[in-house]
């Protein structure tokens, strides 16, 4: 399902500050690893690096088929730009996923994000979301169990930041059927990635 033509200049939009943030998020959490070498933060600045670069590449295909007046020559580089996007986001939280998998001695998750591989070219559907939803679950999962032990406000943040990016997602499936949530959905992912960054730059100032 293509996102409605009255979306783009929006989407577009929000993709870019998305994307902005995301990579501050990737800066801060090798800013931390350079500092306490724990490996968590360089699966975080890895993740985080493919999710900005996913979120460009989104924003800019969205972006020339609005200077290109919906011209129908260009409007195959929304499936082109939400095919990298996916896929950037797939391995990014993919990679998180299995983070947690080793820390918590539990196996198969992985075989999620194999399970996407087939897919070539896609739009914004609800299998593709699906699988991101589901990944998203898991790790806001694992957040939670480890707010539940901790009770830091740092562990707080990162389960909120998760907990907000599954909410998104959940919303990005919904649009499929209800197109007024796509800007919630965004709006959702944004503070996601705002509380994250937040995390992030508590942990470097206490170092």
């Amino acid at each position: 399902m293509v996102v409605h033509y009255w979306f783009y200049g929006y989407d577009s939009l929000m993709e870019f500050i998305a994307a902005g943030i995301a990579m501050a998020i990737a800066y801060e959490a090798m800013k931390g690893y350079a500092l306490v070498k724990q490996r968590i933060l360089l699966y975080l600045n890895l993740s985080f690096i493919l999710l900005g670069a996913g979120l460009l590449v989104a924003g800019f295909s969205d972006g020339v088929i609005i200077f290109a007046k919906f011209h129908r020559a260009f409007l195959f580089l929304y499936t082109i730009g939400y095919t990298i996007n996916f896929f950037a986001q797939l391995i990014a939280y993919g990679i998180l996923v299995i983070v947690y998998v080793q820390q918590t001695r539990s196996f198969g998750t992985q075989s999620i994000a194999m399970a996407a591989l087939p897919i070539m070219l896609v739009q914004r559907n609800s299998i593709t979301e699906m699988i991101l939803v589901f990944l998203l679950v898991y790790i806001s999962a694992q957040t939670a169990i480890n707010y539940s032990v901790s009770k830091g406000t740092n562990t707080l943040l990162v389960f909120s930041a998760f907990l907000c990016l599954m909410f998104a997602h959940v919303l990005f499936l919904l649009y499929t059927l209800v197109p007024i949530l796509f800007p919630f959905a965004q709006i959702a992912q944004l503070f996601g990635f705002l509380l994250l960054l937040a995390m992030l730059f508590r942990v470097n100032q206490a170092i």
